[in-house]
């Protein structure tokens, strides 16, 4: 790597670039442009600068940059809408936009190079060349992702990269419910799966393009319990303690356990799940895992697209995703994750919930569950980054919500709802 810092671009070397740079055949470079011995084989543009990237843009024909910001515009917030419509239509009249170059390099007479991740993609794909526009992650669950368009700037994919072993985790159950859900049903879509794979030792997926017209739901309106049981139905009641969902879980405990990892919190996620292990509850195929207005889009007919499934899981009580909904909304907001919070959610899922079958006492076993879930999986992503991720949830606020669940669940779960 060459030329100043590398600053926030440094997050894209550790999610996506460093084994093939690690070949020494290819390198980045940061403003100094071509060198002798190397070549340019990509270039993007770090918006807004190289130390606070958060996204790289491919610097390419005018099509393929007009294309890369202005695809899929109406599913960002409306700050970034305008952003994105402003610097879009420049590109589209061949202006050049005014930021720091990224370029991937390789080294000239090297012979045969590794491919890299775009070229990787657009094989997979049965394309000459694909352009990407990188997203810069910085959170505890970061990977890489890129938009993928072709040289007349129309949308052909998404890709996400794996790079350690919690996203490589995920790519894997994002790619398995893919498969199962096989573009999902008439009422709930799911982007196809086109591509899987492994590039130089790092799982990948690619699905296919939204729909042009599609644009962000109100995070503040739920969509019906249609919608959210259509990709995954209720199928039966059982005991709690035998949903799939409730024994992954456990296992992921016994594992945090097992390597030391803050034994007051997981006693606390144990003694919580042992409250409610013997509630007999509706169970659903699966829950999404991250079902938000911001994983899920609505096209032209009004039907309702999700995707990013890499936090889902089989066999799981019904109504997480009716829950998270709310608190997830709710979030983005800026609100925090408290007992208030989950009562909130708990009230204004209540329509999904009874459709889904619960009891109005009952009903209170699934954000018991839903706080159980957030906590080990913010602990998990504490444990594998060495730090909690503040920004998410911070380590009091999760003791705070088992806290609350707990007192809670025994509360309000009357005998009526246990087996």
């Amino acid at each position: 790597m060459t030329g100043p810092d590398l600053g926030a671009v440094a997050h894209l070397v550790e999610q996506l670039w460093g084994p093939a740079l690690a070949t020494g055949d290819l390198r980045l470079d940061l403003g100094r442009g071509a060198t002798p011995g190397w070549t340019d084989v990509e270039t993007y543009q770090a918006l807004p600068s190289i130390a606070s990237a958060t996204m790289l843009l491919p610097t390419a024909e005018r099509r393929v940059l007009a294309g890369s910001l202005l695809n899929f515009r109406r599913l960002r917030d409306p700050g970034t809408r305008v952003q994105r419509r402003l610097l879009g239509s420049l590109a589209a009249r061949g202006v050049p936009l005014p930021f720091p170059q990224v370029r991937v390099q390789a080294r000239v007479g090297a012979g045969r190079r590794v491919p890299l991740p775009t070229e990787q993609v657009a094989a997979d794909l049965g394309l000459p060349r694909v352009h990407a526009s990188i997203g810069v992650r910085t959170g505890s669950n970061r990977k890489a992702t890129l938009q993928l368009v072709d040289d007349a700037g129309v949308a052909v994919g998404f890709a996400k990269f794996a790079w350690d072993p919690a996203s490589t985790g995920a790519v894997a159950r994002e790619a398995a419910a893919l498969r199962a859900l096989a573009g999902g049903t008439d009422a709930v879509r799911a982007p196809r799966l086109l591509a899987e794979g492994s590039w130089l030792g790092r799982p990948y997926l690619v699905t296919e393009p939204l729909p042009a017209a599609s644009r962000r739901p109100d995070p503040n309106l739920l969509p019906t319990a249609e919608e959210v049981f259509a990709p995954a139905p209720v199928g039966r009641r059982d005991v709690l303690a035998r949903t799939g969902q409730l024994q992954d879980l456990r296992l992921r405990l016994d594992v945090l356990r097992a390597g030391g990892a803050d034994p007051e919190l997981v006693d606390a996620l144990d003694d919580l799940l042992a409250l409610v292990a013997d509630v007999e509850v509706p169970v659903a195929a699966r829950w999404h895992g991250d079902f938000t207005a911001w994983n899920s889009a609505r096209d032209e007919q009004d039907r309702l697209w999700c995707w990013d499934w890499e936090s889902s899981e089989l066999d799981a009580v019904a109504g997480l995703d009716a829950i998270h909904w709310v608190a997830g909304g709710a979030t983005l907001a800026g609100t925090r994750y408290d007992g208030a919070l989950i009562a909130t959610a708990l009230d204004r899922a209540a329509p999904v919930l009874t459709a889904a079958g619960h009891s109005r006492a009952g009903a209170v076993v699934v954000p018991v569950v839903y706080v159980a879930t957030l906590v080990e999986r913010a602990l998990s992503l504490a444990v594998g980054n060495g730090r909690w991720d503040d920004a998410w949830l911070r380590r009091d606020e999760a003791a705070a919500l088992l806290a609350h669940a707990r007192t809670l669940a025994p509360a309000r779960v009357g005998a009526d709802v246990h087996r």
